[in-house]
């Protein structure tokens, strides 16, 4: 018998009333925008409450979704709210570990880049974007270019005037949509999704801006991401792009080749298909089967080595949490010097003249 899964989420006792009436994604949208948009970009609810509609709508599995880890589940957790969690030897543990490291007391990972893989680690990527409206089909010309997500974290090479300065050079607007609106494709006719000029691969990002172009309908140009190249294929269902010239070439060509442009819209829609609500449903159905509750009952049958597995690595992560927050702030300090200049260091450090 599948014991029952609890999604948990970082909102206060007084909230589940309200997130627990909610359906299902698509009545989330319609009664609950606030909610709607949180899913967008706040990583427990994308990953946690997002995968508790789906489930719930779409397969037998007992679900449930709450805000404190139970001794009579398997809890899937966001990576980040986990550190803020009474974690416990009773309970079982599914770390998310999205952009965040892992938490070695839980007891299975769930990663969204093949290479987190391994070592009691299972990658799922993200669900794709709910309520996508997609490119309108009857725009027939290149004019805009887009970039879906938030610009100031780093997931977007330099700055948004560099941006729209280089697409305006091709007589094209450059838009970065609010947050409210990410779902909103219909007039978008180029999606970017370049982190950084430098050639980084970022082994713990995901690929999910590829697979909501994909449902989108639009082509997507983005860097040398290894997790879009784990899924896709450059120069057939995407292009890659790994300078600001090399993006500019990029939607040069998509402008003005329109059997480009459309081959690859239409190879992208057919990976799209793989990444589906009811495809992803399905992963996380043989995911849960086939790994997570193997795990699960292997730990209910050996609570001693477990509670000392527990102890043990739940001190070593507490001790990287705290080396971790030192190098922050060690970084942020020397930013913080950097940024203030020659002359203002030297009077900070100085008693007197």
């Amino acid at each position: 018998m599948t014991p029952l899964l609890n999604f948990v989420i970082d909102e206060p006792g007084s909230a589940l009333p309200r997130f627990n009436a909610v359906q299902s994604m698509s009545d989330c949208l319609a009664r609950e925008p606030a909610i709607a948009a949180g899913v967008a970009s706040r990583g427990d609810l994308c990953w946690s409450f997002q995968t508790y509609l789906h489930l719930a709508e779409r397969t037998g599995l007992p679900v449930a979704c709450g805000n404190e880890l139970r001794d009579d589940a398997v809890n899937f957790v966001h990576s980040d709210q986990l550190t803020r969690l009474r974690s416990r030897t009773s309970t079982f543990i599914v770390c998310m570990r999205a952009d965040f490291p892992a938490r070695r007391w839980a007891q299975t990972h769930i990663v969204q880049n093949r290479l987190q893989g391994g070592g009691g680690a299972f990658y799922l990527p993200l669900w794709p974007q709910s309520g996508i409206q997609p490119r309108d089909p009857g725009r027939r010309r290149v004019e805009r270019v887009a970039y879906v997500g938030q610009t100031f974290n780093g997931n977007l090479a330099a700055d948004e005037t560099t941006w729209r300065g280089a697409v305006e050079r091709l007589g094209l607007e450059f838009v970065a949509p609010p947050r409210e609106r990410w779902g909103d494709f219909s007039s978008i006719d180029v999606l970017v999704g370049v982190r950084s000029f430098d050639g980084r691969t970022y082994p713990g990002k995901p690929p999910s801006k590829l697979i909501n172009a994909w449902h989108a309908r639009a082509p997507f140009i983005g860097g040398p991401d290894s997790a879009y190249e784990q899924i896709g294929t450059p120069g057939r269902d995407y292009l890659r792009a790994v300078t600001l010239d090399e993006v500019a070439h990029a939607i040069a060509l998509l402008r003005d080749d329109d059997a480009e442009y459309a081959r690859i819209v239409a190879n992208g829609a057919l990976k799209a298909q793989r990444y589906s609500v009811e495809a992803m449903c399905d992963r996380w159905t043989a995911l849960i089967q086939a790994e997570v509750l193997p795990r699960y009952n292997l730990w209910r049958n050996r609570p001693a080595y477990e509670s000392l597995r527990f102890h043990a690595l739940y001190r070593v992560g507490r001790i990287e949490k705290r080396l971790r927050a030192c190098a922050r702030r060690a970084l942020d300090l020397t930013a913080d010097r950097r940024r203030a200049g020659p002359t203002q260091r030297r009077v900070e450090g100085s008693p007197g003249r």
